[in-house]
């Protein structure tokens, strides 16, 4: 019976996002991306772009959203590192996409990918590498709720 206010304390301080299962986090990556030509195999655009992301990461579900997208995606778990793996092929673009988020502090994550833009008949690749931190459930909702208008 001692041990009962201890246990309710640890539950009380328990952050909502850690009881709840869910993690927000904004992470900044800077990406490098290289865009050629298919059919004269000339680079068009090599640059790198500074980018932000708020992530709502659920746990329980496995699922990550992207305050900037309409859909979660899957990850899997693996050593505390979350890994998402997109494969597209459709009638616009073909894309394989692997990124890693370490979903533990200190926060980071990395990107690599291909792509084929089939319309402009150009290829892409990109690198990302960034770190993340822990944010407030209304970050989240404040950014999906900009990104929806």
């Amino acid at each position: 019976m001692k041990y009962l206010p201890i246990l309710g304390a640890l539950l009380l301080s328990a952050s909502p996002a850690v009881a709840d299962d869910l993690l927000y986090l904004r992470c900044k990556q800077s990406v490098d991306m290289v865009i050629t030509d298919l059919t004269t195999s000339k680079i068009v655009e090599d640059r790198t772009i500074d980018d932000i992301s708020i992530l709502k990461i659920d746990f329980s579900k496995k699922t990550m959203h992207d305050s900037r997208a309409k859909l979660t995606i899957n990850f899997t778990l693996k050593n505390k590192i979350a890994t998402i793996i997109q494969k597209v092929d459709d009638d616009e673009v073909k894309l394989d996409d692997v990124t890693k988020i370490k979903l533990s502090p200190p926060y980071s994550n990395s990107s690599t990918g291909t792509g084929i833009l089939k319309a402009k008949n150009q290829s892409s690749t990109h690198r990302a590498e960034g770190e993340c931190e822990e944010v407030d459930a209304s970050v989240w909702n404040k950014s999906f709720k900009e990104s929806e208008s």
